[in-house]
């Protein structure tokens, strides 16, 4: 089974585009479909004080923790 980890990433807006911040990553393994169910919108309330910033959330595979490319 391929592992996956759920990856909380932080963006910016500057009036012209939008500009990655950084990034929380879970490190702890799950399958594709429990990452994809952790992550779904249903699951999380949110709220911005700022609206020129906000949160992702993502399912990448374990193997490409902490590198710019995942192939």
């Amino acid at each position: 089974m391929k592992e996956f980890i759920m990856v909380i990433g932080m963006w910016g807006f500057d009036g012209v585009q939008q500009h990655y911040i950084g990034q929380l990553a879970l490190q702890q393994p799950m399958s594709e479909k429990q990452c994809e169910y952790m992550i779904d919108k249903s699951m999380w309330a949110h709220h911005y004080e700022n609206a020129n910033y906000h949160m992702t959330a993502h399912c990448m595979p374990k193997d490409c923790a902490g590198k710019d490319k995942c192939e």
